[in-house]
């Protein structure tokens, strides 16, 4: 059975240009920017090799507490492996059947209290390859 190490998602209601971060709109148009660490690739993303198993992906918010973990929704998904158990305002899981090919994305959406509300989507990848 795969095992995924925990990824860690922090983000900041400012651009930023450290290495690691992602400059995103929120939803109010303001810039916030991100960064995923974690996972099997260091960046948050998750790569399994089908048929090792279903593979469970921890998802820590590390931010301020003023964002929370509104959401998680999936893209190119087309062999419907990926689920989203959520653990609450600060974590939740990412669950991978891993049966079925395919190079997914993951969006956590995160809710900024602090500002109305605003969300801002932040999307590492997810790839299941062949054995």
């Amino acid at each position: 059975m795969p095992s995924t190490p925990n990824i860690q998602l922090d983000v900041r209601n400012f651009a930023s240009n450290q290495p690691g971060w992602y400059n995103v709109q929120s939803s109010s148009n303001q810039p916030y920017s991100y960064s995923y660490t974690g996972g099997d690739d260091g960046v948050g993303g998750l790569v399994q090799t089908v048929g090792q198993g279903r593979d469970t992906a921890p998802i820590q918010l590390s931010a301020d507490q003023r964002y929370q973990i509104g959401a998680c929704q999936f893209a190119n998904d087309g062999q419907h492996q990926l689920t989203w158990s959520g653990g609450g305002n600060r974590a939740g899981a990412i669950i991978d059947a891993n049966t079925q090919i395919e190079t997914a994305k993951y969006s956590i959406v995160i809710t900024d209290t602090g500002n109305g509300n605003c969300t801002i989507m932040c999307d590492p990848g997810v790839t299941n390859k062949p054995q």
